[in-house]
Order: structure tokens, then C-alpha cells, then sequence
């Protein structure tokens, strides 16, 4: 064995062997939990504070904001124009919300209409006889689509469908 690469005596399936012979290393289940508390319990060195906790950082936060919000409206609804203006956002907005609503529902009826539609054309497409009734609409409806053509642009004459030059 050479002192430069230490495994050359080792073939390649007695690595392999190894490797799967080898367990994976796992912590323990409860190992975060235990590191946690213990990480809790331990003095904190000179100098240190212990952390505060986040709620009371952000609750008291969400105070702040309130109270100058609070403040900046009363002292903006104070103003007539101002009072004004904001009530004529809320009763807009209000009335969007409501009109879209009302856009929204035969959108939906719509929607239904083309889900029926849908589901039963798939349960017809599922059957041999379903399938080949579909075909055969989509056989006649080409044949008539493309009599339809041949029959207002026919090429020999003028057609009452063209339009004047």
C-alpha cells in the first residue's frame, strides 16, 4: 500500500460493500427538541440578555400603527372635504364590489352551462356508440360547411354575395 493513495489494495466491490454495509448517520428523533431546552436552561454568559419575545415586539407594533392611523383619520375626517372624499371611496368601492358580484354570477351560469356541455359529451366520447355518433356530426357538419362554401363562392358567375366594384 502506497503512502500517496492509501486504498489502492481496496477493489471497487469491497468499497461498494462497505458503503452499504455502513448505517446512515441519524440524529435521534427528540435531538432538536432536547438541544432547545437545554440551549433555554443554560446560563447566558456576562454581558448577555436573554431574547425578548417576538409576540410582544409585534403586538406592540400593530399598536403603534393603530394608534397612528386612528389619529391621522380623525384628524383628516375632520375636514369636510376630506370627509367628503373618503365617503365617496367607501360608497364607490362598496358599489364596485356589489357590481362586480353581479358581473360574476351569469358568468358563472355561463360556466355551468359549458361544464354540462362538457361532461356530457366526454360520457357520449366514453361509449363506441358515442363516439362514433360524434364522428359522424363532425362528418356532416364538414360536408355541409364546405357545400356552403362551394355554393356562395362559386367561381363561373358573379355572385349576389360579392360585393359591387
Amino acid at each position: 500500500m502506497e503512502r500517496d493513495n492509501p486504498r489502492d489494495d481496496v477493489g471497487d466491490e469491497e468499497m461498494r460493500a462497505l458503503f452499504r454495509s455502513a448505517e446512515p448517520h441519524e440524529p435521534p428523533a427528540d435531538f432538536v427538541a432536547k438541544t432547545m431546552r437545554a440551549v433555554v436552561r443554560a446560563p447566558l454568559s456576562p454581558g448577555r440578555k436573554p431574547l425578548r419575545d417576538p409576540l410582544t415586539s409585534m403586538f406592540g407594533w400593530a399598536a403603534v400603527i393603530a394608534a397612528v392611523a386612528l389619529l391621522v383619520l380623525t384628524v383628516a375626517l375632520s375636514q369636510p372635504i376630506v370627509a367628503a372624499s373618503f365617503s365617496r371611496l367607501i360608497t364607490r368601492g362598496v358599489g364596485t364590489g356589489v357590481w362586480l358580484m353581479q358581473l360574476a354570477q351569469p358568468g358563472l351560469r355561463l360556466l355551468d352551462v359549458f361544464a354540462t356541455t362538457g361532461l356530457a359529451v366526454s360520457r357520449a366520447a366514453a361509449t363506441t356508440q358515442g363516439t362514433a355518433g360524434l364522428l359522424l356530426t363532425a362528418v356532416v357538419g364538414a360536408l355541409s360547411l364546405s357545400a356552403l362554401h362551394r355554393l356562395l363562392m362559386s367561381e363561373g358567375e358573379d355572385s349576389q354575395w360579392q360585393e359591387l366594384s
